[in-house]
């Protein structure tokens, strides 16, 4: 009989162990996150990316053109102002990929609009980001703003014009530039998430990228969490084949930022 109380007791700590560790903290650069412990991410910061992408800069540095200086300076932040995460998961079909990229609000914000730092408008906006908290009036007026500019049914939208570059041909007579149209479909109005440390607001769409004939179905989920004095932007993609899979990651991931 003892045994099997040994035994018993044994079976309750391994179920215990495994509950515990059924998922884990991630750092980004606006706290921790959790993912299930199935999910392996990676900071793409915290890889050769960063090397990789400063001896292109260099190498571009002759040219000494107003983006390249631009993007040397953005990208000196690297890991604290923006990151990229990449996330793989596995279920009994294969393995999953997604990416998650995290920007800094305030700080592009502050680097992008320079010339209104005395604008009463962004000074407000800019106060409200430090405070990491937006008043019921501000935010009913916010979101009833956004939500507009969101299609409430299937929208294509054209991201060049290929009629600019009409005389722009293969030798075949193709061509060179296609059109890029980008379809939004099934979009989540943005609504105020519950239970989370800092007020965040979130929405997720099914997007399809068409490059000519090329089309690639994806699916996006973002969110934006008010951390005072530094709000963060969280975009997570996937294709639409694993959306099932990631969305319930993506929603959890972003709701548990500490």
């Amino acid at each position: 009989m003892k045994s099997l109380k040994v035994l018993a007791c044994a079976a309750c700590l391994v179920g215990t162990v495994s509950g515990v560790g059924f998922a884990k903290d991630v750092q980004t650069i606006a706290g921790s996150m959790v993912v299930p412990n199935n999910v392996t991410v990676v900071s793409a910061s915290k890889t050769n990316t960063r090397d990789f992408v400063e001896k292109q800069l260099n190498e571009e540095s002759s040219k000494s053109s107003m983006a390249n200086m631009m993007a040397k300076e953005f990208f000196q932040n690297f890991g604290t102002t923006f990151d990229v995460y990449q996330l793989q998961g596995a279920d009994k079909t294969g393995q999953k990929d997604a990416f998650v990229v995290a920007v800094d609000v305030k700080q592009i914000a502050q680097k992008v609009a320079k010339d209104k730092a005395n604008d009463p408008m962004f000074v407000a906006a800019m106060a409200a980001l430090d405070k990491g908290q937006i008043d019921p009036v501000t935010e009913q007026l916010m979101l009833g703003a956004i939500n507009k500019q969101i299609p409430t049914t299937t929208t294509v939208v054209p991201l060049n014009d290929p009629k600019r570059y009409a005389n722009l041909k293969t030798r075949s007579g193709e061509l060179l530039i296609k059109p890029r149209t980008l379809t939004v479909e099934n979009a989540e109005q943005v609504h105020p998430v519950a239970g989370t440390k800092y007020q965040t607001y979130a929405a997720s769409s099914r997007l399809l990228y068409a490059d000519g004939d090329v089309q690639t179905p994806l699916y996006a989920n973002a969110a934006f969490v008010l951390k005072p004095g530094k709000p963060v932007l969280y975009v997570g993609v996937t294709t639409d084949v694993q959306r099932d899979y990631f969305k319930t990651i993506f929603d959890n991931a972003f709701k548990s930022i500490k």
